[in-house]
């Protein structure tokens, strides 16, 4: 092993498939070359698939067993105010991590996202790493409670460098001396490998029939928006007679043809619902079980994404910058997305802003899109251009680079 070698670590919450993992995925990919040693620690692996990718970049990938404080846009509110207790934190684990990072001599700790806030202390008391956090969630949606203070001032004080995606996860760290924007990057090469005639998809997944799609994808979680979705479709139903062959498609969500009798009168009983039940009693109330159509999660989602005609992301936290956001523009589909940020979507020139929750707006906009086919195009086509000079992998790489080289030299100086 060559001893001037840069020697990484990258630490993760999970390998599974979606866009959190893609993102990892492509990050160590554009480490490849360069002279490093790369270490991948997950503390979950749900798909051996995506772990079978990430095992060609780097030298193992291990599960190790670390304490972890969520604040994240699936929790409930309440959940996102719950204290952090840290007497019931297992510290050992981090103990036992620290040691194994000093036996690998790891020159950087890259943590992939916010969850690790309660590890930073030990590893930085006993470890020389160089701490890089790569925060990818938007830590105080709902606004600062003690947990989000705990996680903030934790990253913020033992980071030496903190990456955020876009500017909004970067407000609650703006005072740090070492803080960069760098976007999740997006691997334009994949294009090339897209079906290019779309009715070949279509047919693959019984839409020949389909004029005009829509669609959403992301984790099956009210959250996301998936019951405003539908909504809004209702209301082009009733509103708008001028629509033809319409389907809307969720990507990453699956529900039953039907509930089961035995289900149906637990609910009634105790009256308990869940997030599946709604969307299916949404659909059956609205007469839609066969005009939306629900793709569960799979691996190469760019082959559907390319068959819509329009992309809507109608999350109720109102955060149009996710990696979805990313994928729908590489593909130059327009977009409808809830929130007012313009990171990604400038406001009628890339896609289109509306408030949470506002399904009637949401309708009206893809219906405008619907109607004006030149225009849409063209909105396409400046997101594809935006997205490219944004995020394709030559830039993402370049400032990945700046990042290292700046603390590598930093601890040189140090030592020296």
């Amino acid at each position: 092993m060559n001893n001037s070698q840069l020697r990484i670590a990258f630490l993760g919450n999970c390998i599974a498939l979606g866009g959190a993992a893609k993102s990892m995925l492509l990050l160590i990919k554009s480490l490849s070359n360069q002279n490093y040693q790369l270490y991948l620690f997950v503390t979950i692996i749900l798909s051996k698939e995506m772990e079978k990718e990430f095992e060609q970049y780097v030298e193992f990938v291990k599960i190790v067993k670390l304490p972890e404080i969520v604040s994240a846009q699936t929790l409930t509110p309440n959940k996102n105010k719950e204290q952090v207790i840290e007497n019931r934190l297992d510290y050992s684990q981090v103990n036992s991590f620290a040691e194994e990072l000093n036996h690998l001599k790891i020159d950087i700790l890259h943590i992939n996202n916010s969850v690790f806030s309660a590890i930073y202390y030990i590893v930085k008391n006993r470890t020389n790493v160089k701490i890089v956090t790569h925060i990818r969630e938007w830590i105080d949606w709902d606004g600062i409670h003690q947990k989000q203070r705990f996680m903030i001032d934790s990253i913020k004080k033992y980071s030496d460098a903190i990456i955020c995606i876009s500017d909004n996860e970067a407000n609650v760290f703006k005072e740090h001396p070492n803080l960069f924007i760098i976007p999740n990057p997006f691997e334009f090469q994949e294009l090339e490998y897209a079906e290019k005639n779309l009715e070949n998809t279509k047919l693959k997944f019984n839409l020949a029939d389909s004029k005009f799609l829509v669609g959403m994808m992301g984790s099956f979680q009210k959250n996301k928006g998936a019951l405003d979705f539908i909504k809004a479709l209702a209301y082009l139903k009733k509103k708008r007679n001028d629509i033809e062959n319409l389907k809307f498609i969720v990507l990453g969500g699956v529900i039953p043809s039907h509930p089961t009798i035995f289900m149906w009168v637990l609910r009634k009983i105790f009256r308990k619902s869940t997030f599946k039940y709604d969307v299916y009693k949404l659909l059956k109330k609205e007469n839609l079980l066969k005009e939306v159509i629900f793709i569960n999660k799979r691996s190469n989602v760019l082959e559907i994404v390319n068959i819509f005609d329009i992309a809507v992301r109608p999350s109720y936290s109102g955060d149009p910058w996710g990696r979805d956001i990313i994928e729908y523009m590489a593909l130059s589909k327009p977009i409808v997305a809830t929130g007012s940020s313009e990171f990604f979507i400038k406001n009628c020139e890339t896609g289109f802003l509306v408030k949470p929750r506002d399904y009637s707006d949401l309708a009206e906009k893809i219906y405008w899109l619907y109607k004006n086919r030149k225009e849409r195009l063209e909105m396409g086509q400046r997101a594809f251009d935006h997205i490219f000079n944004k995020t394709n992998m030559n830039v993402f790489k370049s400032n990945i680079l700046s990042v290292y080289n700046n603390l590598d030299n930093s601890k040189k100086s140090n030592l020296n």
